[in-house]
């Protein structure tokens, strides 16, 4: 018997369902309806308005109202 390790060595292919099955679970994990209740989640490419105690790229957040003292406005 003679192993040319031809088939140890091939890359795998996928094929196009494959890939679209792939990225559907993908989606699935990433949804934050998905996500268990005391998962950490990666905030540090947003930005957080104080005043408005919300992220400036959530839903809303345009006609959001100030919630709370400005910076160096907060008494203590």
């Amino acid at each position: 018997m003679t192993d040319s390790g031809d088939e140890a060595a091939a890359e795998p292919t996928g094929n196009d369902e494959d890939e679209q099955e792939v990225e559907a679970e993908r989606q699935e994990r990433l949804d934050p309806d998905n996500r268990p209740e005391d998962a950490e989640v990666d905030n540090t490419e947003r930005d957080f308005d104080a005043e408005k105690g919300m992220f400036t790229d959530s839903e809303g957040y345009q006609e959001a109202e100030p919630q709370f003292p400005a910076e160096g406005e907060q008494g203590a």
